[in-house]
């Protein structure tokens, strides 16, 4: 695409205090992890609807329906507020951020203040500021190594429990944690704390210089990644689910995500893609293994599992490695289906193999900009194949008719195939992508007083770091 733009970091002054910079850092950490979190928490379970079970069924159902659309819709959000704060500076990258935090608090309270006529309406609000959130907060924290991995570990873990988290009781029983994460309506008190942090966050950046001259060209490239694989995916699986799912429908739809995912990677920098392309293979495969049920105490497993799976990955950077080990997930799922309900080992043992795996994936292949990070993201944010095929019988894009992983679910072992052919189809596209991409470049170390740098080359500005993005091949 060729379109390029230059995102001006703040960084701190050598003047200020030791102890100042040591706070900002933890600060930032800690507002990256858990406005991450939220942002896909919400985005991953339904609005209340395990406090909504005496409503009208109409409403559950359109609820559930609508969902995966309304996931579709939330990353793309989150791509276009990646897109739009990245040429305005971090500072505006955490007002934004802070800005959707304190909307989906005041959603949360009107929600639980007032009756919600319309479930699937409110769902897509909450949905449309979690992804301006994430997409905003990845931008914030761009450059920041431990801002980045607090944000990643929030992002990757809140998806993986939310997309792992079994029906609600209907009593309201059981583990208080497991059921707020799965109603998709957060605790007032920890909406506050995470908008209270991303605001400290803003204040604690540093004023941008004047920049008349800065470019502030739009990223064409990562916008039109995710619209191709958000679009190619909610088509697929719609189709899929209203169709009987022969051997040769599930191929033709696994080739058409496929392709779509390798058209998204070549819409990004350089090999950048290839995030992208395990998160597609990734994302399958944890979809496709039987996650329930499982005991309460194996709740933190998938949090822990994401920081161990992206400390090795930075420790052994091959997507080779990677694609074998989702390919080994993929049959393990195949192989177990009958089983995993009858043993509770094979659940848990499934579920903390599946986060370590996107963890790995993520720590594997780490893009050179904000906004690819974004998109593979969406990637695992959006219902893909496997959870179609899981829903061809109902009729729904669905683990069950209640959008949960189902304890008492029917079992194949298809969806588990299923996600092995996609691993081989994202490992042939990663080969191809590898030999039309030059490998990166060694990463330049982080300036510490430097100007910012504009389209034409010129300087402007003094102690302010600087990060080059391209938006496309």
């Amino acid at each position: 695409m060729g379109a390029t733009f230059a995102l001006a970091q703040q960084s701190r002054s050598d003047s200020a205090p030791f102890m100042v910079r040591r706070m900002a850092v933890r600060v930032e950490a800690l507002a990256a992890l858990l406005g991450a979190a939220v942002a896909c928490l919400l985005m991953m379970a339904p609005l209340n609807l395990g406090g909504n079970s005496e409503g009208a069924v109409w409403k559950t159902d359109l609820l559930v329906l609508d969902l995966p659309q309304a996931a579709a819709a939330g990353a793309a959000f989150a791509m276009v507020s990646a897109v739009l704060v990245v040429a305005l500076g971090q500072r505006t990258a955490w007002i934004v951020s802070c800005g959707s935090a304190i909307v989906l608090l005041a959603d949360g309270l009107w929600n639980r203040a007032a009756a919600t006529e319309n479930l699937a309406t409110a769902s897509y609000i909450d949905c449309i500021f979690s992804g301006i959130l994430l997409g905003a907060l990845a931008v914030a924290v761009h450059g920041k190594p431990i801002a980045t991995g607090a944000y990643l570990i929030g992002a990757l873990g809140a998806i993986e429990v939310g997309d792992q988290t079994p029906l609600p009781s209907s009593g309201g029983g059981g583990n208080p944690i497991i059921q707020w994460v799965s109603v998709g309506t957060l605790p007032a008190w920890l909406l506050v704390i995470t908008a209270l942090l991303l605001a400290v966050g803003g204040a604690l950046q540093h004023d941008e210089p004047a920049t008349e001259t800065e470019n502030t060209t739009l990223a064409i490239g990562p916008t039109l990644s995710v619209l191709v694989l958000v679009t190619a995916t909610t088509l697929s699986t719609g189709w899929l689910v209203r169709h009987a799912g022969t051997p040769a429908q599930i191929g033709v739809t696994a080739a058409i995500v496929i392709a779509a995912a390798m058209v998204a990677a070549l819409l990004l920098p350089g090999r950048d893609g290839t995030l992208v392309l395990l998160a597609v293979a990734a994302s399958n495969a944890g979809s496709a293994i039987i996650a329930v049920p499982r005991p309460d105490w194996s709740l933190p497993l998938p949090v822990l599992a994401v920081v161990a799976g992206l400390a090795a990955g930075r420790r052994w950077r091959s997507p080779w490695i990677a694609l074998a080990a989702t390919g080994g997930l993929a049959v393990f799922a195949a192989l177990t289906a009958d089983a995993a309900h009858r043993h509770t080992v094979i659940p848990v043992l499934g579920v903390t193999l599946a986060a370590l795996i996107v963890g790995f994936c993520f720590g594997v292949a780490v893009p050179r900009t904000a906004g690819s990070t974004v998109v593979a993201l969406a990637v695992m944010i959006v219902p893909g194949l496997v959870v179609a095929l899981r829903g061809s019988s109902f009729g729904r894009v669905a683990y069950s008719p209640r959008w949960y992983r189902d304890p008492a679910g029917a079992v194949s072992a298809m969806p588990g195939w299923m996600a092995l052919v996609i691993t081989l189809g994202c490992a042939a596209a990663i080969y191809r992508l590898w030999q039309i991409r030059s490998p990166r470049e060694p990463a330049a170390p982080e300036p510490t007083s430097c100007a910012i740098v504009t389209a034409d080359g010129s300087r402007a500005g003094r102690k302010t770091g600087t990060v080059s993005v391209t938006a496309g091949a």
